[in-house]
């Protein structure tokens, strides 16, 4: 059986079964009652840097859409074991997060939905990243050589919605490995795991770097080229019924077509057709869960001409089709 979570039923089901708390250390043990089991545990290194552990182990496959973020969210999150299919709506296709991958992040209040499969336990490894208190000693030529999401955030520009995944390297597997047998205790703990969080860091970084120097079409550090791939997902999302086509989009932000194309895939991962056509699934989703407005009127709603079309899309993304979806709203309520 699926069982269909969002934050709010999380959080309602989740019961706290321990929890303990050792100088900088916290850790908590809890679990959904014929679920699932989870296993947190975080430490703080440093002003803007928190290490943690995460685990799940699930009893029965999960679909869970998370839709609350408190805030914008930087992260470095290396999988140890399990698998997760994901999708972060408007910012990535779906994407499979598995052993030896890990993943950068700006996650911006975006909502995702994940796929969670019974029998299988899932662990990574996370760092937070504060930007501004992390990067506060950093000076202008040090900002520079760091990746473009997170120095829109330390130096207070509009920050903007991020994620790339990676091969975990031979190198980083060595420090995760460090990081799960560490030594010491107490104080010496902390030092050590900091070290190790920051040498993690430096090898993200070098990768960034390698790919901006291998990369000669699209300048990553352009923040102006930037701003208007964002300003061309504006336009699209504000014209869900009617979006221009890709020479008229690209032409009201002043980019050429093939520096859009290659430009939008880079930022968000996806073609802008494919990335407008996930959004409007999910703003679809939406309105549906509300129960305002008939399947019919949603579909119109968000730009679809063709209800079987629609019907067939959301059945793709979401594994039910819209009137099914509709009424198993209407029985949570």
């Amino acid at each position: 059986m699926t069982i269909i979570l969002t934050d709010t039923s999380w959080n309602e089901l989740w019961q706290k079964t321990s929890d303990r708390s050792k100088d900088f250390e916290t850790s908590d043990r809890g679990k959904i009652p014929n679920v699932c089991n989870t296993y947190d545990w975080q430490v703080e290194l440093r002003s803007g840097l928190t290490l943690s552990i995460h685990e799940v182990e699930l009893t029965e496959d999960i679909v869970w859409t998370r839709d609350r973020w408190d805030d914008s969210q930087f992260g470095l999150s290396f999988f140890l074991s399990g698998k997760v299919r994901i999708e972060r709506y408007s910012l990535t296709d779906e994407t499979d997060e598995s052993v030896g991958k890990y993943y950068s992040e700006c996650n911006c209040d975006f909502k995702e939905t994940e796929w969670w499969k019974a029998g299988e336990k899932f662990s990574r490894i996370y760092l937070k990243i504060e930007p501004q208190q992390f990067f506060q000693s950093f000076g202008e030529q040090e900002l520079e050589q760091i990746p473009i999401y997170l120095r829109q955030a330390v130096i207070g520009d509009r920050v903007q919605p991020y994620y790339q995944q990676r091969e975990i390297t031979q190198q980083m597997w060595m420090v995760l490995s460090n990081i799960l047998k560490c030594p010491y205790q107490g104080l010496m703990k902390r030092m050590y795991l900091e070290s190790q969080a920051m040498e993690l860091i430096a090898f993200h970084f070098q990768q960034c770097q390698e790919q901006d120097i291998g990369d000669r079409h699209f300048p990553t550090k352009n923040l102006s080229d930037i701003d208007r791939i964002y300003q061309a997902k504006e336009i699209l999302l504000k014209n869900l019924e009617s979006p221009p086509c890709l020479i008229d989009l690209a032409r009201q932000v002043g980019l050429n077509e093939f520096k859009l194309k290659r430009g939008f895939r880079k930022v968000f991962g996806t073609s802008a057709f494919k990335y407008l056509h996930d959004y409007r699934l999910e703003q679809a989703r939406q309105l549906l869960a509300l129960g305002d407005m008939n399947v019919e009127e949603v579909a119109l709603k968000i730009g679809f001409d063709s209800r079987s079309y629609f019907a067939s899309a959301f059945r793709k993304k979401f594994g039910l089709n819209p009137k099914q979806y509709f009424q198993h709203c209407q029985k949570s309520l």
